[in-house]
């Protein structure tokens, strides 16, 4: 019933809701193949939450063989509950992208120094701020990581300034990839190859 019930809501990798759910992949296997009953309060409560079950639903399920469990909720809405993670410590930038923005400043003031007309300043500026676009996106990709169901949500008081900066980059730097992740993570591109979902979940996994 457990193994229906997070397969409805799109986990069909135990290994991805277990990650969710925070829990072992060991424990939910034995949860869902009735291996054994002696699971900790705060794993069964985390794995009713995980599905949407009301409190006591699992605990109905294996005293009761003939119980049918209610089907389970959709996960929009858990993180309302949740204080937003706005983390200040300082992100990891990679050295080249720091280096190609000194060359890109380097280069902006070469072409400014011979030439201040109204298209070559517009055109440094949307060079430069393609460029800050690109250095910005590791920490949104962490304050979307921070604060997110994996595929399916984003918390309510995170998504305004996710897509605020969507917003940017679709007028800055249209063909920057660097968000795809976020945007799945955010539930925004729940069509991705399932090769891709894993290798995002993995991504996400190794991120905790």
């Amino acid at each position: 019933m457990l193994a229906e019930a997070r397969k409805d809501l799109g986990y069909s990798s135990r290994e991805d809701f277990a990650a969710v759910a925070g829990v072992s992949t060991r424990v939910l296997t034995d949860l869902e193949g009735a291996v054994r009953t002696n699971f900790s309060a705060r794993i069964i409560s985390s794995v009713e939450s995980g599905v949407g079950w009301p409190a006591g639903t699992i605990d109905q399920i294996i005293s009761d063989p003939d119980f049918v469990p209610p089907s389970p909720a959709a996960v929009s809405g858990e993180l309302v509950y949740r204080p937003p993670n706005f983390n200040r410590q300082p992100v990891e930038v990679e050295v080249g992208a720091v280096e190609r923005n000194i060359s890109l400043l380097t280069e902006i003031s070469r072409d400014l120094e011979k030439d201040k007309k109204p298209a070559t300043v517009l055109n440094a500026l949307q060079r430069l701020s393609a460029q800050v676009i690109s250095l910005s996106w590791p920490y949104i990709i962490r304050l979307v990581e921070d604060n997110c169901l994996p595929g399916h949500e984003l918390h309510p008081a995170v998504r305004p300034i996710y897509e605020v900066f969507l917003a940017r980059q679709a007028e800055f730097a249209p063909n920057e990839t660097s968000g795809l992740y976020a945007q799945w993570l955010a539930g925004d591109s729940p069509d991705v190859p399932e090769t891709v979902r894993r290798r995002y979940m993995e991504r996400w996994n190794e991120s905790r």
